[in-house]
């Protein structure tokens, strides 16, 4: 599988909410690792556990139902280099009513036709607003 398939793969699986389909393009030891220092989520997540189980389960738990939205503004594959982008926006509702809007780059590493290793960017600020993280409130 190229990187670019590795890739889209996992944009479609993701976005349908689809764990069977995202365990074929993710190695079941891969990385995913939230970028920053300021924020809960901002840490590695080790495995499918770690990723679908802690951080996409607790994400899940936290917006109200319905309420995400990931739109794909482009993707990038350097299949020399084994690497893919995707440029995501997403919106979505905290089961506290407050609003999340913002843009997530994801850089993917993919070896023997599998994600390896995922490095997430995104406005942890937003994210410390929406849940009241840093100000003792957490929802």
């Amino acid at each position: 599988m190229s990187v670019k398939d590795a890739i889209e793969g996992f944009w479609a699986a993701h976005k349908a909410g689809d764990h069977e389909a995202l365990k074929k393009v993710l190695d079941q030891d891969f990385t995913w690792t939230v970028v920053g220092r300021t924020c809960p989520i901002a840490k590695t997540y080790h495995g499918w556990a770690g990723f679908l189980g802690e951080l996409l389960g607790g994400l899940a738990t936290a917006f109200r139902p319905g309420s995400l939205n990931m739109k794909l503004l482009g993707s990038y594959a350097d299949e020399a280099q084994g690497v893919g982008i995707l440029h995501l926006f997403e919106t979505a509702t905290t089961q506290g009513g407050v609003d999340v809007e913002h843009e997530i780059v994801d850089i993917f590493k993919v070896r023997d036709g599998k994600i390896v290793e995922v490095r997430e960017i995104m406005d942890l600020a937003e994210v410390n607003n929406a849940f009241g993280f840093g100000n003792g409130e957490q929802e």
